[in-house]
């Protein structure tokens, strides 16, 4: 596109063609990603958050079951 642009000589409108693609591209791979990484993130966050819970409830269990 670049040597389109010169050899017509609009290389600024080349540049800002150019410009407007990879910013769409860029904010199609930016939209793709983030939802794709939310609910990923949701999850392990979940995960984590459950583990610290089993975590501090087992002591309680194994003591109570050594009572009996």
């Amino acid at each position: 596109m670049l040597r389109v642009g010169e050899k017509s000589g609009r290389m600024g409108e080349m540049m800002e063609s150019i410009a407007n693609f990879h910013e769409e591209e860029t904010s199609r791979f930016v939209d793709w990603f983030t939802r794709l990484f939310e609910p990923l993130l949701m999850v392990v966050i979940g995960l984590v958050i459950g583990i610290i819970v089993v975590m501090l409830y087992l002591p309680i269990f194994e003591l109570a079951g050594s009572l009996e």
